[in-house]
């Protein structure tokens, strides 16, 4: 099928910064949290003294606001642990962040103290397969299944109070490959902190648009980020890189000015909307959307509703001037149940979508994985389940799946394996 570079008109993104909501500071943190053996062997070692008194209660359960007192004593001895314990107390003070901050406690002067480089990341195991052979996966189009893997490792640097440099690496290759695994540095940027709710951030970054129909992906340029954890708002100028656009130089490729707004109504319900001004500056794409003049607009909105178990969310985009034919919205609506977080061993959820994507729906890179981009419409069956701490099993099924015009499309399977570190 043809590919729809103009679909990168429908991005305007909020960036891969995102809020982590912190949990309940006296609830209590139990002798066989990881944390607590942490703790218990700093304490063992001399690092820290435990309660006022000097002492660590043995195996009673203690809050997280008491075991950041702990990691702040930690913090202030670091001089006194040797490397293995400097990683540790790391690892606690970015659990207890905000217990921490909350504290009078700036985790970014630990880690300027103890090593200010901190890596995390993910490896991913996954098999995808085709009731047909490869009619709908343009990668392997010869192919009715395939397995990869996949590995990521991101380095963030702590250069002062308030700025931090990223760079993420990763690699890929198909299992029984013999040539050499691709390699490439997907995350290069520098963050600014001015204050605890505004953000600039400058290089090649994540860009996220609405609930990710759209585009969830690499994006080149500069933004400017506002979240006071109620209400978030972000505007950014650059390239999207990956997706339809992967590969373009900078003089074929587009750029585009992206503005989001998202805001909590409640505990229960977010809403957000966005719009993209993008500049074909000069390049042949519009012509794929049978669209006029050499800037084209796309808006769109999202819901979330979140009832404790029970999710409710939908997504709708479309470009503010109309294609001359094969129509141009794109939509999604689904349900879902569970509380899944990879964090947490046990932890699932089922969800079930249907996507109704046009002939020229304005989607680029999108987080779902239905099977197309662009003239499909079908159902989607999600199920996440957390094998252990930090170990998700994850299961997709696209079926029931035809183009607009009523043609079958394949069924699509895929089921992988995450790790995260």
């Amino acid at each position: 099928m043809k590919k729809r570079f103009a679909a990168v008109f429908a991005a305007t993104a909020v960036l891969g910064v995102t809020t982590a909501f912190a949990a309940n500071p006296f609830s209590d943190v139990t002798p066989n949290d990881w944390a607590y053996q942490s703790v218990s062997q700093l304490a063992a070692a001399g690092v820290i003294n435990g309660y006022p008194d000097g002492t660590f209660k043995g195996q009673n359960n203690i809050t997280r606001y008491e075991m950041a007192q702990m990691v702040a004593k930690a913090m202030a001895n670091e001089a006194r642990a040797n490397a293995e314990q400097q990683a540790m107390i790391n690892r606690l003070a970015d659990e207890f962040a905000s217990e921490l901050n909350n504290l009078g406690v700036r985790v970014a002067t630990l880690e300027n103290k103890v090593g200010n480089v901190k890596a995390t990341g993910d490896v991913r195991l996954r098999y995808q397969g085709f009731e047909k052979k490869g009619i709908i996966n343009e990668d392997k189009p010869s192919k009715k299944s395939y397995f990869d893997y996949r590995g990521r490792v991101q380095f963030n640097a702590q250069v002062n109070e308030n700025t931090t440099a990223v760079i993420r690496i990763v690699g890929s290759n198909e299992f029984g490959n013999a040539n050499k695994a691709s390699v490439s540095a997907d995350r290069i940027y520098v963050a600014h902190k001015f204050g605890d709710e505004l953000t600039a951030v400058g290089g090649r970054f994540g860009a996220f648009v609405g609930n990710g129909l759209i585009y969830d992906d690499t994006f080149d340029g500069a933004a400017l980020a506002y979240d006071n954890g109620k209400f978030s708002a972000l505007a950014a100028y650059g390239y999207f890189v990956e997706g339809e656009l992967k590969g373009l130089s900078e003089e074929n490729n587009l750029s585009v000015t992206l503005l989001q707004a998202q805001g909590k109504l409640s505990d229960d319900i977010t809403i957000g909307g966005f719009y993209a001004f993008a500049n074909n500056n000069g390049s042949k794409f519009a012509s794929a959307y049978n669209l006029d003049g050499d800037s084209f607009d796309i808006y769109g909105g999202f819901a979330d509703f979140q009832f404790k178990n029970v999710w409710i969310g939908g997504e709708y985009a479309t470009f503010a001037e109309d294609a001359k034919e094969g129509g141009n919205d794109a939509w999604v609506a689904g349900i879902g149940f569970g509380n899944y977080n990879i964090k947490e061993a046990g932890s699932w959820d089922v969800k079930a979508q249907y996507f109704d994507l046009a002939e020229k729906a304005p989607v680029f890179s999108s987080t779902w994985n239905q099977p197309a981009n662009y003239n499909y419409k079908g159902w989607l069956a999600t199920v996440d389940y957390a094998l252990a701490k930090n170990v998700g099993l994850s299961a997709y099924w696209a079926f029931n799946g035809e183009t607009q015009d009523g043609e079958d499309v394949s069924d699509y399977y895929r089921a992988e394996l995450n790790y995260k570190f």
